[in-house]
Formats: C-alpha cells, sequence, structure tokens
C-alpha cells in the first residue's frame, strides 16, 4: 500500500525534482571528462567534481524543492481530506531527497574509483550539508511567499551572492559558518567543519520553519483558492 503512495508523489513532485540532481552531476561530470582528456590538468577536473558536489547539485535541488511547495494546484481540495498538507509536500521533498542521495552517492563512488579525491569522508558533508542549506531556505521562503518567481529569485540572489563575493565568506569568520563553497575553496582547511556543521544547522532549521508555515491552512490558500 505504501509503495503506490509514494510512486503517486513521486508523479506529483514532477520531473524536475526526479532529474535535477542526476541531470546537475552529469553535466559536470561531462566537464570534468572532457578537462581531463583535453589534458588541462587532473587537479583542474578533481575540482570540477567537487563544485558539482557542492555548487551546482544544492542550486538544482533547492530550486526543484521550491516548485515542490509552490506548484499544488489543489490546496483547498487537499485541506479538506484526512492527510495533512504537511505530510504530501513532506513526501514528495523526501523523494526529492531519495533521489539526491542516490545521485551523490554514485557520483562520488565513481569519482573516487577514478582516482579523484572529492572531500573527507568520500565528500558525504561535500554535498549534503549545503544542498540541506540551500533547499531549506528555498522551501521556506517558497511557503511563505507562495511564488515560484519569488523563491528563485531569492535562492539564486543568495547563490550568485556567495560565489561572487565568496573572499568576503572566507576572512569573515562571522560569516564563514554560512559559506556554501567552503570545499571547493578552501578545501578541509581549519573550520570546514565547523562550516558543514553551521550549514546543516541552519538547513534543519530553515525545514523546521518551512513545515510550520506549512501547518497552518490559511497560509496555503490565494485569494483565488479561497
Amino acid at each position: 500500500m505504501r509503495l503506490p503512495i509514494w510512486l503517486h508523489e513521486a508523479r506529483r513532485a514532477g520531473p524536475a525534482a526526479l532529474v535535477a540532481a542526476p541531470a546537475a552531476l552529469l553535466l559536470m561530470a561531462i566537464v570534468a571528462i572532457a578537462i581531463q582528456v583535453t589534458g588541462a590538468g587532473h587537479r583542474r577536473a578533481e575540482l570540477i567534481l567537487v563544485a558539482g558536489l557542492e555548487g551546482v547539485v544544492p542550486l538544482a535541488v533547492a530550486m526543484a524543492a521550491l516548485t515542490i511547495v509552490v506548484r499544488e494546484n489543489c490546496r483547498e481540495l487537499h485541506l479538506s481530506l484526512p492527510t495533512p498538507h504537511l505530510v504530501t509536500i513532506g513526501r514528495r521533498l523526501g523523494v526529492l531527497g531519495a533521489i539526491t542521495v542516490a545521485a551523490c552517492v554514485v557520483y562520488a563512488a565513481v569519482a573516487v574509483v577514478a582516482g579523484f579525491r572529492v572531500g573527507p569522508g568520500g565528500g558525504v558533508l561535500v554535498w549534503i550539508a549545503p544542498t540541506l542549506w540551500l533547499a531549506g531556505f528555498a522551501a521556506l521562503v517558497a511557503a511563505i511567499s507562495r511564488s515560484t518567481v519569488l523563491a528563485s529569485s531569492a535562492v539564486a540572489l543568495v547563490w550568485l551572492g556567495e560565489l561572487f563575493w565568496a573572499q568576503t565568506f572566507v576572512d569573515n569568520a562571522g560569516l564563514r559558518p554560512l559559506f556554501l563553497f567552503f570545499t571547493t575553496r578552501l578545501g578541509d582547511s581549519p573550520g570546514w567543519a565547523g562550516n558543514r556543521v553551521g550549514l546543516l544547522a541552519g538547513g534543519l532549521v530553515f525545514l523546521v520553519a518551512t513545515a510550520a508555515v506549512l501547518l497552518r491552512p490559511e497560509r496555503l490558500l490565494t485569494e483565488e483558492d479561497a
């Protein structure tokens, strides 16, 4: 009985949730292979692979997460059903999370077998910490604003801001725990563990806040719904 429910929620999550992480990683793998083949350097190809895990996957997953939160077209009907709206959204985000975990684990494993280093501990915290933080942020903004445009713009602004002003985050101890690209810029140098813990904690706070918003039915209905 459970499997049909999860398959249904996977379909309802939409194509973006199913292909976001795999497509992002495939693109970065192709770029890394091209760099390696052209003789541009093993280290440069390795950096591209790490950037795929730490930078590109979080952005792709965050964009998919916000569409899951916003795209429900039958909120008024759903709020009359026994299953809470939060549970439904949680299942769809769970599908996104499961696909992301599978894709990143396979990607990192293949990279390690091929002779590349993707971060401490096989690279798990390299991708899971920034992905949780950025996806949690995206879900919260989407739940509050109920606007795909506003939420995606906020996510893009944060991601690009940290990318462009990376040195500011590196130099400022107060901002360092929020830096999404720590591994790509500094490897596993001192402060890496604190940065990962900060991102994980922030992501959990964002998800709890998102759940609190989704538990309030009046926040889910637009004027057209009502």
